[in-house]
């Protein structure tokens, strides 16, 4: 499983967990004052959710097209083409004033036209709900699966015959309980990837986690809070059984500066059980993101996460990642938003026999043009420059993507 992706399932299992029953104006950890410009309500050109009963039900279909200047993520001999993609999606969740429940599909298709062998289909089903004791006590659960193809400029999958394909699915369970200035949340889990290719099947896993959070509410504007997670990893193919531990301290908050977002640093510690072969890794752990918001038609966010993930090399089951970035998103008129995205990314990775790091910086500019509630014209421009270095350094390339399409919403 990428690590991306895999961070996001994880994260999106704990973040579930710190919403809110209700956010109502005695909670000192409900957040809100400030509007990012992408999720500002215009009913003239956003579309509404359709009521199906006690639900709201949204629904899209993305239909878009993109050329790619390197697909295969190689130094030498790019070949381009061009991608065609569909993207329907749907979702529900309930309205009622008690309790909660959330399900949504996702399906993306990607059409390579001169190399059909590249093409692909994605998929992501969700479901989740809470359970409210109390206004201030509450349990979630939830459950998601997916289909997804790794990117060619992944380190598993650069070089390789054909990208990475896996299945990939997690449980989780959560309570959470508030008393005045206090709030204490804890998650249990599963996740488990299995990938469809042969050489890949070193990577198939079994991850169990546990995460306990405090927090307390120095202000109605300000929390600190400290937390601790340790995941157990079961390989069922290979020897790269470990386990990672990652305790920090932070604070969440939404000033009048006016910033809002979460900031914590810590410490990771990642042991497999043949460390001596696969490596290792220990260090300092950082998760940020902050948004600002200097004016009401423009929001920038900033980024940063370093941590452990699995590459899916043969020589290497820990790399250590540091990541950061800023994203600006403009309402330059009511109807028209325009992105620009910069990433920089570092990984070392961790093993007796490889000798390698790799660089890579990103960069994104795009928008969407308005219609009307149901159709979106989307457009971007993406460019991805990547270097490696070391004694088994992976390629270094350039990816150039152009895309643009139509978003109607039924």
């Amino acid at each position: 499983m990428t690590p991306s992706l895999k961070q996001l399932l994880i994260t999106t299992a704990i973040a579930a967990t710190i919403v809110p029953a209700a956010a109502a104006q005695d909670n000192p950890f409900a957040r809100g004052r400030y509007v990012d410009v992408t999720t500002r309500v215009q009913p003239e050109f956003n579309p509404q959710p359709v009521r199906a009963g006690g639900f709201d039900v949204t629904s899209s279909l993305g239909v878009s097209a993109a050329s790619n200047d390197n697909i295969f993520a190689t130094e030498t001999g790019e070949e381009s083409d061009t991608i065609l993609r569909v993207n329907p999606e749907v979702s529900a969740r309930s309205t009622w004033s008690v309790h909660e429940l959330a399900a949504g599909l996702s399906l993306t298709h990607r059409e390579f036209l001169e190399n059909g062998d590249e093409s692909a289909t994605d998929y992501r089903l969700f479901a989740n709900g809470r359970i409210d004791v109390s206004r201030d006590f509450f349990f979630r659960v939830g459950a998601d699966t997916a289909h997804v193809t790794e990117a060619r400029y992944a380190a598993a999958s650069t070089g390789a015959p054909e990208a990475a394909e896996f299945d990939t699915s997690s449980v989780f369970a959560s309570a959470l309980y508030r008393s005045d200035r206090f709030q204490l949340e804890a998650t249990v889990g599963a996740s488990e990837d299995e990938f469809e290719q042969l050489q890949q099947q070193i990577r198939d896993n079994t991850t169990t986690y546990v995460n306990a959070r405090a927090s307390y509410a120095i202000s109605p504007d300000v929390a600190v809070f400290v937390q601790a997670r340790q995941s157990e990893l079961d390989y069922s193919t290979s020897d790269r059984d470990g386990t990672q531990t990652t305790i920090d301290a932070g604070v969440n908050f939404e000033l009048t500066a006016p910033l809002r977002g979460e900031i914590a640093v810590g410490q990771f510690k990642d042991d497999r059980d043949l460390g001596a072969l696969y490596g290792n890794a220990e260090g300092l752990n950082v998760r940020g993101n902050v948004k600002w918001f200097p004016t009401e038609l423009t929001t920038v966010t900033f980024l940063a996460n370093r941590g452990v993930a699995d590459p899916g090399l043969s020589d290497s089951a820990t790399s250590v990642n540091t990541a950061f970035g800023i994203r600006v998103d403009h309402e330059l008129l009511r109807n028209v938003l325009l992105f620009g995205d910069i990433r920089q990314e570092n990984n070392v990775f961790e093993g007796l026999n490889i000798d390698r790091e790799d660089d890579a910086l990103s960069l994104a500019i795009g928008g969407a043009y308005k219609l009307n509630p149901n159709m979106h014209v989307e457009f971007a421009f993406s460019t991805r420059s990547q270097e490696s270095s070391g004694g088994n350094a992976g390629p270094d390339l350039d990816i150039n993507v152009i895309s643009a399409g139509i978003r109607f919403f039924p």
